[in-house]
C-alpha cells in the first residue's frame, strides 16, 4: 500500500504544474529567486497535497492520472477485485483504468477499493460533521455549580428584569465584546427562564448563521443546563439536513436552528414553521447585525406575532457590534427598531458600585472604555498594533480599479470589490511584506492566525511558506470537512509545529483557540462587524483562557479606519440606554 502522493511523484511536471495552477506557477517563480529551480516535484506534490488535500481525488482526470502511475499488477488486481461482468473480462490494462476512473467517486465498492490502495480513509465522503440525533434529552445532574463573572450576573439580571416585566413581546439588544463569554451568559439566561418563568412550556429558538456557532451554543447549553437545569429538557438541532418530523406534538425545550435552515422552513416545511410560530416563547438570534435583513427580519417577525390563542413571546439579539455597517444608515435604524431602541450593555460605573460599594465607588473613576476596563481585568487581551507598510507600486489599471465604486451590499453597506481585493491579493511588494513578517513571526514563535484576500490568496501564502520550508494550516471552505478539521487541529496542538493557520472568510466567527498570540489581517474592510469577528479571534485574555497580549498586524487602510477600542463603541449614537 503506497499513499496516493507517493504515485504523484511518477507525474510529468506538466502536469505537476497543471494541477497546482499556472497562477501559482507563475507567481511563485515571480516572487522568489531561482523560483522556477526551486519547484522540484517533491515541493509540488506537498503543496498539492496541502492546498486541495484530498479533494482533488474528486477529479476524474486526477484519479486517471494515479491510475496511470500503477503497476499492470496493481491495475489487474483493481479489476478482480471490483469490477464484473464483461468489465470484469477486460485484458487491456488502459482500458481497466478508463473504466475505473469513469466510475463515480463516492461511497461504493470502487472507491472504497481504491482508498484503501492509496492510504486514504473513508471518512472523506463525510459530509459536514453532523448528529445523527435531532431531538436529544439531557438531564441535569445532582450536584449544580456553575458561576459568572459580576458583569455577566450583572447582564443576565438585566435581560431577566425585562423578560419578566409583564411587558408584551419585550425586545432588547445584549452588547457584549467578543472574548467575555456573551453565549455563556445568555445560555445562563435561557436555563433560568426555562426553569422558572416558563416552566418548560413552549420552546427558545436559538439562531445562528453557521453550523460553528450553532453547535458552539449547543455545547455550551448542555453545560450549563448539566449545572443548572430543573430535570430533563428537549432539545433540537435544526441545521443541514435535519427536520423535526412529528407537528402534531407541541414543542417544548430549545430549539437551534441555522439561519439558512429558518429560510427553508419557511418555504418549504410549512407545518413545521406554523409548529415554531404556536409554540415560540422566546427567540434567542446570535450575530444579531445579520437581523435586520430584509427576509431574515421578514422570518423573525412573523414567528414575533402573537395572534389570538398564542402565548406571549420575546426577542433577544446578541451582538458584539450592534450596526451591520460604519455608516449612519437605514440598515441601522432598522436594526435599532428590531431590537426595540432597547441596548443591554456592560456598566463599569455600576460594575463598581456592586465590587466596591457604593460610598468607595465614587472616590473611583470608572473606566468608560470598555475594551480597557476588561483589559485591565485580564478578561481581554492587550492588543498591540503594528502597521504593516510597503512600496505601493501599481500601474494605472490597478490604480483605477482600486479607486472604482465599492460593492453596494444592500442599503447604505459597501465592500471591496473581487478585482480590488484581486489586486492587492497580486502585489508583489505587499506580498513580500507579509511573508517577511510571517518568517519573523515563527522565529518569535507567536501563534498566527491570517486572514487573506481570498480563496487564491490564502493558497499562495500557504505555498510560499511551504517552498521555505514553514509547516503552516490552511482552512478554506472549498475544503472537506476532514481536510479542514486536520488543518485546524495541527494549528492548535502544540507540539505539531504549526504556528500558522490561513484561512478566507472561514474562522471569522465560531472558531476559538487558546494559543493565538497575533491576528493578522491582510485583507482591507469597510465591514466594521467582519473587522471586530476578525480581530475577536485574538482579544480572550488569561481569565478566559487565552493570552494576557496579542499582536494585531494590519494594512494602513484599516488601522486608520478602525482600532480596537473606537470599532467597538462606534454604534452607541444609534441606542436608548
Amino acid at each position: 500500500m503506497r499513499k496516493y502522493t507517493d504515485y504523484m511523484l511518477k507525474f510529468s511536471q506538466s502536469d505537476l504544474r497543471r494541477y497546482l495552477g499556472q497562477d501559482m506557477i507563475d507567481l511563485l517563480i515571480e516572487w522568489l529567486p531561482k523560483g522556477d529551480t526551486l519547484l522540484t516535484k517533491q515541493r509540488m506534490v506537498s503543496m498539492i497535497d496541502s492546498l486541495y488535500g484530498t479533494s482533488i481525488l474528486k477529479e476524474k482526470q486526477f484519479r486517471k492520472d494515479l491510475l496511470q502511475c500503477m503497476r499492470t499488477t496493481e491495475i489487474l488486481g483493481i479489476r478482480d477485485e471490483c469490477l464484473s461482468g464483461f468489465e470484469k473480462a477486460e485484458t487491456d490494462p488502459l482500458r481497466i483504468i478508463d473504466i475505473v476512473a469513469n466510475k463515480p467517486w463516492n461511497r461504493n465498492a470502487v472507491s472504497a477499493y481504491l482508498l484503501k490502495l492509496w492510504d486514504v480513509p473513508d471518512s472523506v465522503f463525510d459530509k459536514e460533521k453532523d448528529d445523527t440525533i435531532i431531538e436529544n434529552v439531557i438531564a441535569s445532574p445532582e450536584e449544580q455549580f456553575y458561576e459568572l463573572l459580576d458583569y455577566q450576573y450583572y447582564i443576565k439580571q438585566r435581560v431577566l428584569n425585562n423578560l419578566n416585566s409583564g411587558h408584551l413581546l419585550e425586545r432588547m439588544l445584549v452588547h457584549m465584546p467578543t472574548g467575555t463569554g456573551k453565549t455563556k451568559t445568555s445560555m445562563h439566561i435561557i436555563t433560568n427562564y426555562i426553569n422558572f418563568t416558563l416552566e418548560k412550556n413552549g420552546v427558545v429558538i436559538w439562531v445562528a448563521h453557521t453550523i460553528e456557532l450553532l453547535q458552539q451554543a449547543y455545547d455550551t447549553f448542555v453545560s450549563v443546563w448539566s449545572h443548572l437545569g430543573d430535570g430533563q429538557i428537549n432539545t433540537y438541532k435544526l441545521w443541514g439536513n435535519k427536520n423535526i418530523s412529528n407537528t402534531n406534538t407541541p414543542l417544548s425545550g430549545i430549539v437551534f436552528c441555522g439561519l439558512s435552515k429558518l429560510m427553508s422552513i419557511v418555504s418549504s416545511y410549512q407545518d413545521l414553521y406554523e409548529r415554531l410560530k404556536k409554540d415560540c416563547r422566546l427567540i434567542v438570534f446570535d450575530e444579531a447585525h445579520k437581523a435586520a435583513a430584509t427576509q431574515t427580519q421578514k422570518v423573525i417577525e412573523g414567528l414575533m406575532r402573537m395572534p389570538s390563542g398564542y402565548e406571549n413571546r420575546a426577542l433577544i439579539g446578541l451582538t458584539a457590534t450592534p450596526g451591520r455597517t460604519t455608516e449612519d444608515s437605514y440598515d441601522n435604524n432598522l436594526l435599532t427598531n428590531m431590537f426595540g431602541n432597547k441596548l443591554i450593555y456592560i456598566d463599569s460605573d455600576i460594575l463598581n458600585q456592586i465590587n466596591y460599594g457604593k460610598l468607595k465607588a465614587l472616590n473611583i473613576v470608572a473606566e468608560t472604555n470598555i475594551i480597557k476596563y476588561f483589559q485591565d481585568r485580564h478578561i481581554l487581551a492587550k492588543m498591540h498594533p503594528w502597521r504593516l507598510s510597503y512600496h505601493k507600486d501599481f500601474s494605472e489599471q490597478e490604480l483605477k480599479i482600486l479607486g472604482g465604486a465599492l460593492r453596494d451590499l444592500g442599503y447604505d453597506d459597501k465592500e471591496y470589490t473581487a478585482d480590488q481585493l484581486k489586486v492587492l491579493a497580486r502585489n508583489k511588494e505587499r506580498n513580500l511584506e507579509i511573508m517577511r513578517q510571517l518568517r519573523q513571526l515563527r522565529l518569535d514563535k507567536k501563534p498566527t492566525i491570517v486572514f487573506a484576500c481570498s480563496v487564491d490568496h490564502a493558497k499562495m501564502l500557504s505555498a510560499m511558506l511551504m517552498l521555505e520550508g514553514i509547516p503552516n494550516s490552511l482552512v478554506l471552505g472549498e475544503m472537506a470537512p476532514m481536510d479542514r478539521k486536520r488543518a485546524i487541529e495541527a494549528f492548535k496542538k502544540k507540539d505539531s509545529g504549526v504556528d500558522i493557520i490561513i484561512n478566507y472568510e472561514v474562522l471569522t466567527t465560531g472558531f476559538d483557540s487558546k494559543n493565538i498570540k497575533c491576528v493578522f489581517i491582510t485583507r482591507p474592510t469597510h465591514s466594521i462587524v467582519l473587522y471586530s469577528q476578525m480581530l475577536g479571534r485574538g482579544l480572550r485574555g488569561p481569565l478566559m483562557g487565552g493570552n494576557e497580549e496579542c499582536t494585531l498586524i494590519d494594512i494602513d487602510d484599516n488601522l486608520q479606519m478602525f482600532d480596537n477600542e473606537t470599532a467597538f463603541s462606534h454604534f452607541n449614537d444609534y441606542w436608548r440606554v
